[in-house]
């Protein structure tokens, strides 16, 4: 009697044990299937500054942004928008529709998209080596001038001197793109029609 009792105490202690060994298993195989959902997750936390990089301090009062702020902004667009590639032109100019005022958004998505057609039916690519940036505080607008260069393959096409002003206005506590046209007077890039012109 007493060896049946001890037999069915140590049963009772090994299923015990078998039962605390396989929640153990289960809870390391969860652990770990967590970890590796933690590690491959797209939705992680991301953080934007426009433009993404700031080399100098600036200030933002009311509808207005410093001079500084306007020269990174302009940088920035003028580099999207002319640095590219067949291959990169349409990434860029999405990039680009990011910080457009969406008054301004049909002019740009027309001018953008001839511009990238061209680029693509050419196999071109152009880059722009800007020389000098004008900022117009008063007005939140920015001349860029420099020297528009397209290359078919290895071979330079043309090189030639340009000069483009972007405007700039605050929506929605943004600092966006209203407009966007070619200087004709690269001494006085401000002067002229305020028009709208597409890009080469």
């Amino acid at each position: 009697m007493r060896i049946d009792k001890l037999s069915g105490n140590v049963a009772a202690a090994l299923g015990v044990r078998k039962w605390v060994v396989m929640m153990f298993a289960l809870s390391q195989i969860a652990l770990v299937l967590m970890l590796i959902a933690f590690l491959t997750r797209g939705d992680t936390h991301r953080e934007t500054l426009v433009p993404p990089t700031i080399h100098k301090s600036f200030w933002v009062e009311d509808d207005k942004v410093s001079k500084e702020y306007l020269i990174e902004m302009g940088v920035f667009l003028a580099q999207l928008y002319f640095d590219v590639t067949p291959q990169n032109v349409d990434f860029n100019h999405r990039a680009l529709k990011r910080y457009i005022d969406p008054r301004f958004y049909g002019t740009l998505e027309i001018e953008a998209g001839a511009y990238a057609q061209k680029i693509k039916k050419d196999n071109a690519s152009t880059f722009m080596a800007i020389a000098m940036v004008m900022p117009d505080e008063a007005k939140q607008r920015i001349a860029v001038q420099g020297i528009l260069n397209t290359y078919l393959g290895d071979s330079r096409t043309s090189q030639v001197n340009k000069t483009y002003v972007f405007e700039f206005g605050q929506r929605g506590g943004r600092v966006l793109l209203t407009g966007m046209r070619e200087g004709k007077n690269a001494a006085q890039p401000f002067d002229g029609n305020s028009d709208e012109t597409p890009a080469p």
